[in-house]
């Protein structure tokens, strides 16, 4: 069964991530999560409906993507 993909941007000045997810049937949803620009913490509780939609895995290496690509764009890595 194809997985649904997604494309995570950071916008370091503005202190939001910009995660486009599109489901194999073509269905596409845009998340703008604010994040902090000292610690690169953030809270995104949408997680959870994309976990019950898509499952447990993808929720888990989605939400790692994120704070990887957040890291890195601050520098922490």
């Amino acid at each position: 069964m194809p997985q649904p993909e997604y494309k995570i941007s950071v916008e370091t000045e503005d202190g939001q991530v910009e995660v486009v997810l599109r489901a194999p049937n073509g269905d596409k949803w845009e998340y703008g999560i604010p994040f902090d620009r000292q610690t690169g913490r953030f809270a995104f509780e949408d997680i959870k409906v994309i976990e019950l939609d898509f499952g447990a895995d993808f929720a888990e290496k989605m939400l790692s993507d994120i704070r990887a690509a957040v890291r890195t764009a601050l520098g922490m890595q």
